[in-house]
């Protein structure tokens, strides 16, 4: 096979040319040329001149193969219509022969603003022309069969061409390096792995994946080769919004992801690889994808399966293109679970789908879950960057432009909930995310506590696409709010909560591991300048993914007439190490009486690689680190000082080369204590 790719295009609209390269969007095209983006009429189209010789002509099958259309487009060559491409389904083959003549040949597709936002039209991969004697692979289809130990992987070939002169070996490499040999009759075969090594979601188990390589053999040479990363994995709906995987009831933990409708991927990319990893770091094992966000990328569902991501994608109809979609994916065993959302029969919609990917879990639901969810500012280095500092305050009209609907109301209410009232922007941005950290994490208690009773612990959003005051965890520039450090406790596998009520408090833990836990829960009641006023130790026994209410012991007589003064630290540990470490206070913060704290940091290591030692004489909620003009991701912030005893924070520039020194001298710190001042 002899394969040709065609990058370079011409963005043509309203009279004016733009020499553009794949990837490209209207707007990636307009932007690099320094033209107005308000410059594009109601449709635009990118043409490129194909030169078709003799040889190529000579040829006994000669196709075009068109993919990553963002929207629906109209493909030309020349003045004949030769595609109506969907903007779903992931690839086209054209078969050019008697459409392609000798000489230049003009291929142009065209995009309307009918069909969605043309800023965003464009084309993610290059243009292909194929030539070749005998067969292409078209598509590679895969079934597993899980029989007792051993996993049968069925693969079917749809071809391109004469498959009757064809034949195909595939081999199938595991993580461990085990390789299994499968010849295909007539493009179908099986292979038999034995002992498999299964793909597990984070938190559950290793997230092993193998290769599988098929080449296709024409009268002596390899006449096309394909490749697909497989996990092998059972996979079905289970109760309340839970996923059932290799037979373990696991609970979907993390948020709606909105995928960016760019297909200017060298970007776009770069920026999925950010949230996706983000995500991982902080202990998600799920993102939904909305049913009116765009195709996530191939990109996104690789790393998904590296990091053990469970993708649930949410979609109002099963049609055809919608099949085909999926099917192009189906191999990646992060793609987890369809939410079919809409009343009515949908039995004929999955006898289809069931045909095309059998094993595909659905489940079926009325309406489109209302995820949990509250505003925050972003960080204030993205405010920085972008609101002069004339417009930094809560009512300007720059902060309202990149409000959502009702959005400045709903923070004032939270923070009014819980914080003293912020004197400027930086305070109120700080106080308004921890807000919605702490909202989000109610609904993630009732989904971890009562799995029977509530939905997915899954919230609104990870992230955002474009500066916004919003509900998500990280923003536009891809910096973390408390939200996101928040989630990695929230998700984290074992997880205590504590309730205090009329005197009683009451201890409960989740436990979301494939293990039992065997350990003691520790609490004790402090002041404000960390002496304990009482402390307790209890023996614990938490079986494996269930969730308990471990203990509950009367303290109202300790700190009854100082709720103001005392506050309740709890934690679990097995062994030496310690699972999960809270604090509980008695009144909401604003009501709390701090003690000034004398906070000691001392800042190590090189380049990026950091560690920041932080100590303090009295009791800090909620230490924010972060520094002047620097960013970077910590392995926790946004966290309580319980002791003198030190605590080691590692993190990672996200920048250029620093030293200790410098981080030294921008280094900024903030907690509730410093929303008074």
């Amino acid at each position: 096979m002899i394969r040709r790719e065609i990058k370079r295009f011409e963005l043509v609209t309203n009279g004016e040319r733009y020499e553009c390269t794949i990837p490209f969007s209207v707007k990636s095209v307009l932007t690099s040329a320094g033209a107005e983006l308000d410059c594009i009429g109601d449709a635009v189209k990118f043409e490129s001149v194909i030169h078709v010789d003799d040889v190529a002509l000579a040829m006994k099958n000669f196709y075009l193969r068109i993919k990553g259309l963002s929207m629906p487009a109209k493909v030309y060559i020349g003045d004949k219509l030769v595609l109506e491409a969907d903007g779903v389904t992931p690839f086209y083959n054209i078969d050019a022969s008697g459409i392609m003549s000798h000489g230049d040949n003009v291929l142009s597709i065209k995009f309307s603003s009918s069909d969605g936002d043309i800023l965003y039209a464009g084309i993610s991969h290059a243009v292909e022309i194929l030539r070749f004697s005998c067969a292409i692979i078209d598509r590679v289809s895969l079934l597993q069969n899980h029989t007792g130990k051993d996993v049968e992987l069925g693969i079917k070939l749809d071809l391109i061409g004469d498959s009757a002169s064809v034949r195909a070996i595939a081999t199938l490499v595991s993580s461990t390096g085990q390789i299994y040999y499968g010849g295909l009759t007539k493009g179908e075969g099986t292979i038999t792995v034995k002992d498999p090594l299964f793909w597990w979601p984070k938190g559950q188990g290793v997230q092993n994946l193998y290769r599988l390589t098929v080449n296709l053999y024409g009268d002596s040479d390899v006449e096309d080769t394909a490749e697909i990363r497989l996990g092998l994995r059972t996979c079905c709906a289970g109760n309340m919004g839970k996923i059932i995987v290799n037979g373990i009831n696991v609970l979907p933990m993390g948020a709606v992801y909105i995928p960016e409708g760019d297909p200017d991927t060298t970007s776009a990319d770069r920026r999925t690889e950010a949230y996706v990893t983000s995500a991982s770091m902080a202990n998600y094992n799920c993102l939904v994808i909305p049913y009116d966000a765009p195709t996530p990328s191939e990109k996104f569902y690789e790393l998904c399966d590296i990091h053990g991501i469970m993708v649930i994608e949410e979609h109002t109809s099963l049609d055809s293109a919608v099949i085909e979609s999926l099917r192009h994916r189906s191999n990646h065993p992060s793609l987890c679970l369809i939410d079919l959302i809409g009343e009515g029969d949908h039995s004929d919609e999955l006898e289809k789908l069931n045909e095309q990917i059998p094993g595909m879990a659905v489940e079926l639901i009325s309406a489109q879950p209302e995820y949990i969810g509250l505003p925050a500012l972003p960080s204030m280095k993205t405010i920085c960057g972008v609101i002069p500092e004339s417009e930094r305050n809560l009512f300007s009209h720059s902060i309202e432009a990149i409000a959502e609907d009702g959005a400045i109301r709903d923070m004032l209410m939270s923070v009014a909930d819980r914080y003293p009232y912020p004197s400027n922007l930086s305070g109120f941005a700080y106080a308004s995310a921890l807000a919605a950290a702490h909202q989000v994490g109610e609904m993630v208690k009732d989904a971890r506590l009562y799995p029977d009773q509530f939905w997915r612990a899954i919230f609104y959003r990870l992230s955002d696409p474009e500066m916004a005051i919003s509900a998500s965890a990280i923003d536009s520039r891809a910096r973390w709010k408390p939200l996101q450090y928040y989630a990695s406790r929230y998700f984290a596998p074992i997880t205590v909560y504590a309730d205090f009520k009329e005197g009683i408090v009451g201890f409960s833990v989740s436990n979301q591991r494939k293990i039992d836990c065997i350990g003691t829960l520790e609490y004790r009641i402090a002041d404000a300048s960390n002496y304990t006023i009482y402390k307790e130790s209890v023996p614990c026994e938490i079986e494996a993914m269930s969730s308990v209410k471990l203990h509950s012991a009367s303290i109202g007589s300790y700190i009854a007439g100082h709720e103001r003064e005392y506050y309740l630290e709890y934690y679990i540990k097995e062994a030496s190490s310690t699972l999960s470490k809270k604090t509980l206070l008695f009144v909401p913060e604003k009501h709390f009486i701090f003690k000034k704290p004398k906070i000691k940091t001392v800042i190590s290591g090189q380049d990026r690689r950091f560690g920041i030692t932080v100590s303090s004489d009295a009791f800090v909620k909620d230490m924010e680190i972060s520094f002047d003009g620097v960013d970077a991701v910590f392995d926790d912030n946004y966290f309580d000082l319980t002791s003198e005893a030190p605590v080691k924070i590692n993190f990672t520039v996200t920048g250029g080369m620093e030293t200790a020194y410098h981080l030294k001298d921008v280094l900024e710190m903030k907690s509730v204590f410093d929303l008074n001042k």
